[in-house]
């Protein structure tokens, strides 16, 4: 069994095959999907043309299920989502909510493991 991802609030499943999916709002109102790679690190997304942002631009990312917002509570710079692994083991998954920026952690009580170029941005944030 390969790592599932889940919605923090209803706990829906994010992901089909190799993709995370994810719906986002960005400014001027544009609304759509977002599909990221299931591996933490890799940063390449798919995403329909006429959704247009810059980087250091905010995107809000929330469920396509229950249309929750999916920010953290850590801080509002990140997003969060649930990982499960093939053990059934759960873990919170955090990441950038700028664009540009590469910074994903994953938090297993109170070990990090941080991936991206920018995830020493954040690391304060989880003391």
């Amino acid at each position: 069994m390969e790592n599932n991802y889940l919605c923090p609030k209803c706990r829906s499943y994010l992901n089909i095959g190799t993709k995370i999916v994810l719906s986002v709002h960005v400014k001027n109102n544009q609304k759509g999907l977002l599909l990221f790679e299931k591996e933490l690190g890799d940063y390449k997304i798919k995403k329909n043309d006429l959704i247009n942002y810059t980087d250091g631009e905010m995107v809000g990312f929330f469920c396509p299920i229950c249309h929750e917002n999916l920010v953290s509570e850590i801080n509002p710079n990140l997003a969060k989502i649930i990982m499960v692994d093939e053990n059934n083991n759960e873990y919170d998954i955090l990441f950038s909510k700028i664009s540009g920026e590469q910074a994903t952690y994953k938090l297993d009580k109170g070990k990090i493991e941080a991936y991206g170029s920018d995830k020493s941005k954040y690391l304060d944030f989880f003391k």
